[in-house]
């Protein structure tokens, strides 16, 4: 980039951590790579350190970070409860679009604004309004806004999931997506076809189809049934309206997009959404790669602040032997529906004397029988713990394998420290990911066979069997295969991120782009 071209980026993001995390490697990605870049960074105030704590991973210079203000917005919010998890996001999204529409309104009126969580005031008086807004694929409500009021303003959406995952979500209806959703809501609505229903309820109908056992599209092959794609019984959680708004920012609104893969990851799905994207919508897209692997050097012993705030974490993993240890964590949102899924787990776990650090900071957490948490402590076999540094963790030598929903984040930072994943998807990309990278631990009531053969039972009974049949193989030949496979991958996947690389070129195209040099 030319020296003494001073340009400014806007960074809207929601509370989630996997949101969170993605979005902050897009952030260090380009200040890193743009020394005249100001990046402002939108955000609920409560999860302003967790933001901080990222950018610190990607080791941006001092003079880096001095470019980019995080600024909390609204005001403090209490854990919901797991029952109320739907409703408690909605309202959170909403209260989020109204205070974006003010702060948005202060900057590009060069005024000031204060950061709720840290009380830092930041003075825009002699910066340039943004002249790009980066948006996550959860904050759609802004984008429409934005568009009206600044429109020459570049909208760049951010999907912080693979190609596959948007193609499922967000791509043609064909292809198995839900894009033109509102469009085929309306048809029905205005033909009086509604059975008195709103539009929102003739919408939401389509989007909940009855699950009939067809084969869902997918161009890298993967063979999963419709009833696949939801095994835990989720759907409450998505939200329709927001649903509606996402894909709209992402194919109406947005003048781009950023997807969290590379083409070699997922070569068919890359090119079926390039394709669709830029060739029938119009819009660029680029590749960031997997934004969560913000290193490609081998495990250094944690510094001596995380190892302060983590240490009965680093303890226990440095007491076992190499590739002993199971990581049980489902990310910041999930966890096990049904609490007899996560004992069956565990007692498997004592059983086969597996030794494993389980994660019980996600909002679904149900707590343990005490019982069996006095049984896990008796043991020595295992640590619960509120917080576990993921990624540092992977990477510890101790770690042989993760238990884990199959987010994005998760699954890529698995890859990216060579250990095997056994995954438990929830909703969501998560399904996707576990057809396409292993077996699945599938569960339910009304289990049915999975695509590719096999049988599946929803008791505790059939769980505890599965998983114990998994665990033999991971310490087995089959485990030996999978790791050379995994690791195959993974350097295929830390390809793409060296200097030079697919990620190097689309984010040096994507900063062209914003800044409205190509």
């Amino acid at each position: 980039m030319s020296p003494g071209n001073p340009k400014h980026f806007l960074l809207t993001t929601v509370h989630a951590l996997g949101h969170i995390r993605p979005d902050a490697g897009v952030v260090s990605a380009l200040v890193k790579t743009d020394p005249n870049l100001v990046f402002t960074v939108l955000l609920p105030e409560l999860v302003v350190p967790a933001f901080t704590q990222e950018l610190a991973r990607w080791s941006v210079t001092d003079g880096g970070l001095a470019r980019i203000r995080v600024i909390g917005t609204g005001k403090k919010s209490a854990k919901p409860d797991p029952s109320q998890l739907a409703q408690w996001l909605m309202e959170l999204l909403h209260s989020q679009t109204k205070e974006l529409r003010e702060s948005y309104q202060s900057l590009i009126q060069r005024g000031s604004l204060m950061c709720m969580s840290t009380g830092t005031v930041f003075d825009y008086q002699h910066i340039v309004p943004p002249c790009a807004v980066f948006c996550d694929t959860a904050t759609p409500n802004f984008a429409q806004y934005l568009k009206q009021t600044t429109p020459d303003v570049k909208l760049i959406n951010i999907w912080t999931i693979t190609a596959g995952s948007i193609l499922r979500k967000d791509g043609k209806y064909e292809d198995g997506g839900l894009h033109g959703l509102d469009v085929r809501a309306q048809t029905i609505f205005d033909k009086g076809e509604d059975g008195g229903k709103t539009f929102d309820e003739v919408a939401h109908s389509i989007c909940r189809d009855p699950c009939v056992g067809k084969l869902l599209p997918s161009p890298d092959g993967v063979k999963m049934y419709d009833y696949e794609a939801e095994p835990q019984g989720l759907r409450a959680l998505l939200s329709t309206p927001m649903m509606m708004t996402s894909m709209q920012q992402a194919t109406q609104f947005a003048d781009a997009s950023i997807a969290a893969t590379t083409s070699v990851f997922e070569p068919k799905s890359s090119i079926v959404l390039q394709n669709w994207y830029e060739g029938e919508l119009g819009k660029r897209i680029f590749n960031f790669g997997p934004l969560v692997v913000f290193s490609t050097a081998p495990f250094q012993a944690p510094s001596s602040d995380t190892r302060r705030l983590c240490e009965p974490v680093y303890d226990f993993l440095d007491s076992h032997p190499p590739k002993s240890v199971m990581l049980v964590s489902f990310g910041s949102m999930f966890f096990l529906t049904r609490a007899w899924q996560l004992e069956a787990v565990i007692k498997v776990l004592l059983e086969t004397r597996t030794p494993f650090i389980m994660s019980r900071a996600p909002v679904m957490y149900q707590p343990l029988d005490p019982e069996l948490e006095k049984t896990i402590e008796k043991s020595g076999l295992g640590l619960i713990v509120d917080f576990v540094p993921q990624r540092e963790v992977l990477a510890h030598p101790s770690l042989g394998s993760f238990l884990s929903h199959g987010g994005n984040n998760s699954m890529f930072e698995s890859i990216a420290a060579g250990v095997v994943n056994v995954f438990w998807p929830m909703i969501g990309d998560q399904p996707l990911h576990a057809a396409y990278m292993t077996q699945v631990v599938r569960v339910g009531e009304a289990a049915q066979p999975p695509a590719r053969g096999g049988k599946v039972e929803g008791t505790p009974a059939a769980v505890a069997a599965e998983f114990k049949l998994i665990l033999s193989e991971i310490k087995g030949e089959i485990g030996e295969r999978k790791q050379k496979n995994l690791q195959a991958v993974r350097q295929q996947t830390l390809d793409a991120l060296k200097e030079g690389g697919e990620v190097e070129r689309d984010v040096r195209a994507c900063l062209r782009f914003a800044s409205g040099e190509a």
